[in-house]
């Protein structure tokens, strides 16, 4: 299986015997939607350390972009079923992806469920990660899934089947990254806590000016292109340069000859009408860091972090009471440095501490104070229990993981 890329893993016990199951997502932009590279992997421990590879087509018989994978049982059946989020289509960024829900039999054999008890997920958007949750206290796992260029989406679990919450109050279309679950106002329910892209970058987003992306087969070459927007001085222009975009569609090339013809030109002014009205049109309007507090009575508000967590994009998130006073604190982290040079790469990132005050809010400490730094681009955090002492793993994508010891006292 070494010809596929990891995007997420998932140790939980499958089959009921006690020991931990390993489930691994497969994704990649760079395979065909018939690459069995994209297929996702459950090994089962046969115990003494080996595992045994299912055959099963996992999530759901078809080859997808698999963005994470979560256990619980959502059908009371005394069992670990499981929610498999795809974030892309092979060759279709921007079209709006499956969720899907997982059954398990008992033995480790999952049938997909989500047309009888879930059709809301289908064609949900861009997942990227997503947490079970007894957000209302009736005992079963609830549902949040969040993603790039979609509302964060919250399914309320009726007796087994799920059924979508109405928008939150607040813009939420976002460049979702990670959720992580927490009471962060000690009243006894979950809330939530969602990395998104920040707000330094050039990139603007609000309800009455979003960043909008028109994805289609412009030039019919039989592959989708996706064209960015972003508003300056009230109006929305495409982010893409004019070589970029006539190297990508020659046939625009006599259309702007010249940089000057293509300067304030809208996509209204660049393609037909009749293929923006046939586009999938994504948006943003929300690019904050941001805790989701649960109200109760299936009421939520959505609100912004600190500043300092909106310096870059958030992919990862620990919470915890760090600093032993009783109350929830953060670890975030992230950075992104691939992307094109007119948009610079993102690394404002160097950790954060966030002190918690028990009501949902959060203050930001300086790493001399709280000793988390990080470097580099951080796609995990975890927190564990080694040798009595409780340890924050930093997982860097090509680079070292850290490791940093919670000493209890506001010092990592």
């Amino acid at each position: 299986d070494k010809g596929s890329e990891d995007t997420d893993a998932l140790f939980f016990d499958a089959d009921g015997d006690g020991d931990p199951d390993l489930y691994v997502a497969s994704g990649g932009n760079e395979f065909s939607s018939s690459a069995s590279q994209l297929r996702d992997r459950l090994y089962f421990n046969v115990g003494g350390g080996q595992f045994e590879k299912s055959n099963q087509l996992l999530p759901a018989g078809q080859y997808d972009v698999t963005s994470c994978v979560k256990a619980a049982d959502f059908d009371g059946d005394g069992d670990l079923d499981l929610f498999a989020g795809v974030r892309l289509r092979p060759a279709l960024i921007g079209v709006p992806a499956n969720g899907y829900l997982l059954e398990n039999d008992g033995h480790g054999k999952f049938k997909p469920v989500t047309n009888v008890l879930a059709p809301e997920l289908k064609e949900i958007g861009m997942i990227c990660d997503a947490a079970w949750a007894d957000y209302d206290g009736d005992q079963d796992p609830d549902l949040v899934v969040v993603g790039e260029w979609m509302p964060v989406t919250i399914f309320e679990n009726r007796n087994g089947s799920f059924k979508k919450l109405p928008p939150l109050p607040q813009p939420s279309h976002g460049w979702w990254n990670v959720i992580e679950t927490a009471d962060l106002d000690n009243d006894g329910d979950p809330d939530f806590v969602i990395g998104n892209h920040g707000r330094n970058s050039r990139f603007r987003a609000s309800e009455k000016e979003p960043v909008l992306m028109y994805v289609n087969d412009f030039d019919q070459n039989r592959t989708a292109e996706q064209i960015i927007c972003v508003y300056n001085e009230g109006k929305s222009y495409p982010l893409v340069l004019r070589h970029d975009l006539v190297m990508q569609m020659p046939s625009l090339k006599k259309k702007y000859l010249k940089y000057e013809n293509y300067k304030g030109q809208t996509v209204a002014d660049i393609f037909d009408p009749e293929i923006l009205k046939r586009s999938v049109v994504d948006t943003a309007n929300n690019l904050t860091t941001s805790v989701l507090m649960n109200l109760g009575g299936g009421k939520f508000e959505l609100s912004a972090l600190p500043v300092e967590a909106q310096f870059s994009p958030v992919y990862a998130i620990a919470a915890g009471d760090f600093d032993g006073d009783g109350f929830t604190d953060l670890l975030t982290a992230g950075n992104l440095y691939g992307v094109k040079p007119e948009v610079g790469r993102y690394d404002a990132d160097y950790g954060l501490f966030l002190k918690g005050d028990g009501t949902g809010h959060f203050s930001a400490l300086k790493s001399k104070d709280s000793g988390f730094r990080t470097s580099g681009q951080v796609r995990d955090l975890v927190t564990l229990k080694w040798r009595g002492k409780t340890v924050i793993l930093a997982a860097q994508n090509n680079d070292r993981m850290l490791s940093f010891e919670v000493m209890g006292t506001g010092e990592e």
